[in-house]
């Protein structure tokens, strides 16, 4: 398995809960090994197999989770 690390740049945290929600959201998806997000930085990290989940499905969570995707950084 190959594993693969991204930061999701999001906007309209405002406070833990928000972050605590979209990183249990990024945990449930299939292929994602871990996530961390902070609403401090407006960054999620995450550490993902590129074999089992694309970049553009963990973005599509973020977002239908009302939240902004600002960007994706290597």
């Amino acid at each position: 398995m190959a594993e693969k690390k991204i930061t999701i740049l999001i906007e309209g945290m405002h406070c833990n809960h928000c972050s605590t929600a979209i990183a249990e959201g990024l945990k449930k998806v299939k292929g994602v090994i871990s996530a961390e997000v902070l609403f401090t930085t407006g960054k999620a990290k995450v550490v993902y197999d590129p074999d089992a989940v694309k970049v553009e499905n963990l973005t599509t969570v973020v977002k239908e989770m009302g939240y902004t995707v600002k960007g994706v950084k290597d």
